[in-house]
């Protein structure tokens, strides 16, 4: 894995990435269909596995979390429907419901991995330069953007570690308590390592930059996998001029089917989010077939030229 990972990250520049992170992100985005948000769910899972960073478990985990609290918070709020599941008192869970609930759950998780990808694929730096060359008044919230949840994550891990040292024998109305002022101090941290990011930038004169200070060449790869992306993001923003791959969740009912549009919306996105990964896998393959035995039949001729 990590040799086609190292395939891929050699044969594409870091302009196509950005290009192809926000092709995913719009995915996650305008897409309600179930069949859709599944599949572009499965495709960024596998993605964000072959991505994978050391520090990836807490990130997973978190995910984890979040789409538990949408659902659960999806099920208080919207309670309409006909055909009742269960009910208890104040709460009352219908097919509906919870179908609203799982969908609008796994759209917020999709967003999740397409930041946790676009995070473990771009440099900061790198991305920045590009933006400023003619979005500079932009350049610093869209970092600060896209690096907030990643950031949440790492202060609340590190906080959360350090109170559970500090108080391991705290229980019951106190463990609440305590809670609470770990979610304060973990959103008074973020704000101020954000301000500092802020600061940092716009002091070195980042925000002040004329032009990318690389240059960036492109590959028959590279060409490939930007064309596929930025091609991915106009159809689907006609797919929704067109009102396909999206259901109605202001109705008591939800209505969705599975048509021949459904499915070339689903593999087109999935051919798209998969994009690094067959890229690695030619690369690789491409080494492995082809120039490796090259090198190898023609050692005994340089050996002969020597």
């Amino acid at each position: 894995m990590k040799k086609i990972y190292s395939g891929f990250k050699q044969s594409v520049n870091n302009f196509s990435i950005l290009v192809y992170l926000l092709s995913i992100i719009i995915s996650s985005l305008v897409f309600n269909n179930p069949i859709i948000v599944l599949v572009v769910f499965l495709s960024l899972l596998f993605v964000a596995k072959f991505t994978q960073r050391e520090d990836s478990k807490g990130y997973f985990k978190f995910t984890v979390i979040i789409f538990l609290t949408t659902i659960i918070f999806n099920l208080i709020i919207n309670q309409r429907g006909s055909n009742v599941l269960f009910q208890i008192p104040l709460l009352r869970v219908t097919t509906e419901s919870l179908l609203n609930a799982g969908i609008l759950a796994f759209s917020f998780v999709n967003l999740l991995l397409a930041f946790y990808i676009y995070d473990s694929l771009t440099n900061v730096k790198v991305i920045f330069d590009l933006l400023s060359k003619s979005l500079r008044s932009i350049a610093i919230v869209f970092i600060l953007t896209i690096k907030f949840i990643p950031k949440i994550i790492q202060i609340f891990e590190n906080t959360s570690f350090l109170y559970k040292f500090r108080n391991n024998n705290y229980h019951g109305n106190g463990k609440v308590s305590k809670q609470m002022d770990l979610l304060e101090i973990v959103l008074n941290k973020s704000v101020a390592s954000f301000m500092n990011v802020s600061d940092v930038l716009i002091t070195k004169g980042y925000n002040e930059r004329a032009k990318v200070s690389r240059d960036y060449h492109g590959t028959k790869s590279d060409y490939i996998f930007f064309t596929v992306s930025f091609l991915t993001i106009i159809f689907n923003f006609t797919m929704i001029f067109l009102k396909t791959g999206k259901v109605d969740f202001g109705s008591a009912t939800v209505k969705f089917g599975i048509n021949s549009n459904i499915i070339i919306i689903s593999v087109i996105n999935l051919i798209m989010i998969t994009m690094p990964i067959l890229i690695g896998v030619f690369q690789y393959l491409w080494w492995k077939w082809y120039i490796s035995k090259t090198t190898a039949s023609n050692m005994p001729t340089v050996k002969n030229f020597r």
